[in-house]
């Protein structure tokens, strides 16, 4: 065997005489991208004789599954070959560096790709190997990224989305040429939302045989927002992503997660955010956190404008005549957000909190907050010893 490198990549040659005969992990990559589709009319026995795989499409998710969790080829031959295909196609595809700074150990498993406005994320870990991608077009909802956003393929745009789609047949192709492969799209938003529910439960492992759908057993799994226990089939009513109340029925799904179907909708919510009756005020919006985020993001919006009569404003409707305190995380360096989600450590957008609020955070976890009042002092909260 001869291991040479080929513009930085390493490679295996076998049969130096005989190219047409090798796979292509068996090449330099050169050699292999310039033999194109050459390679998928003459492969080896070692490919042909690959376990089977499986391919599970959902959204812009792509996952490739084998049932052998320690085959050290998985790594090689379809995570490293996958890489370097993507790059042939025009793909530049690096080293994710928030993995790499925070878990080095751990970095070689996960890459980060761009081509035009198209992003994608490439890792392997155990038996499979797992894309995702999205679009840097696309409308934004989370707050940490589109990458983290649902519905990704429905944001895209129609060319993004047709790119995306050659991605997976052009994958799903090459693994064809190594081992028997099953194909299932398991998420599919254009299906009616019964028709989807009834999918659901035809596919779940968790189906009760005789009925056909899972089963709720436990109590805690099915207590609604205004304490009832709510039964599969029945009315509910809910806030939709404004904070209107809507009405819908619900069917289990798994856990202490209910599908609502509400409006020709299809929502999938935790039990804990239906309510059982109606409630009393249906023109009352349930948006408190965003209300409080948004609030808190003009106050901080005024504060760095120098604003500050509109600023005293927004705080009196936000907190009173409360005074206000940040929460300090030692093992982050930063500030906490507004509701307790996300860190900084711009202390203008610092989430702010009552005493209450800090003091009870910050007892939950005295370990690794700390609760900051207006002079900038830290307090903190001593930790309950074991009796």
């Amino acid at each position: 065997m001869i291991v040479g490198f080929d513009n930085g990549e390493e490679y295996r040659q076998v049969a130096p005489d005989d190219v047409s005969a090798q796979s292509p992990q068996l090449l330099p990559p050169s050699l292999r991208r310039a033999a194109g589709g050459d390679f998928q009319r003459h492969q080896g026995k070692d490919e042909a004789m690959r376990q089977p795989m499986s391919i599970n499409i959902a959204d812009a998710h792509l996952g490739i599954w084998q049932d052998n969790p320690n085959d050290p080829s998985f790594r090689s031959e379809i995570y490293g070959v996958l890489i370097r295909d993507m790059r042939a196609r025009g793909w530049s595809i690096r080293q994710d560096p928030e993995t790499r700074r925070r878990f080095n150990c751990i970095s070689h498993s996960k890459r980060l790709g761009a081509r035009g406005t198209l992003r994608c994320a490439i890792q392997i870990s155990g038996r499979v190997v797992e894309v995702d991608f999205w679009s840097i077009t696309a409308p934004q909802v989370n707050r940490n990224g589109r990458r983290y956003d649902f519905d990704k393929m429905r944001r895209m745009s129609h060319i993004d989305q047709l790119r995306v789609e050659l991605e997976y047949r052009r994958i799903t192709a090459w693994l064809e040429t190594l081992a028997k492969v099953t194909v299932s799209r398991r998420y599919e938003r254009d299906l009616p939302p019964m028709k989807f529910i009834e999918k659901r439960y035809a596919e779940s492992y968790h189906s009760d045989k005789a009925l056909g759908r899972p089963v709720c057993n436990y109590d805690y799994n099915r207590k609604s927002k205004d304490g009832a226990l709510l039964e599969h089939g029945q009315t509910v009513w809910l806030a939709d992503d404004k904070g209107r109340l809507i009405r819908g029925t619900a069917y289990y799904n798994i856990n202490s997660m209910w599908w609502v179907v509400a409006g020709g909708k299809l929502h999938n919510e935790s039990c804990g955010s239906l309510f059982s009756k109606q409630p009393d005020d249906l023109r009352t919006k349930r948006n408190e956190r965003a209300r409080r985020s948004r609030l808190e993001k003009e106050l901080a919006i005024a504060v760095e404008r120098m604003d500050f009569l509109r600023a005293q404003a927004l705080k009196g409707i936000l907190f009173g005549s409360e005074q206000t305190f940040m929460i300090w995380a030692r093992d982050h360096g930063a500030y906490y957000r507004s509701n307790y989600a996300g860190y900084t450590t711009d202390r203008i957008h610092a989430g702010k909190y009552t005493r209450a609020e800090a003091e009870a955070e910050c007892r939950r976890c005295p370990h690794d907050l700390e609760m900051v009042c207006q002079d900038g002092s830290h307090v903190r909260f001593e930790q309950k010893k074991a009796a």
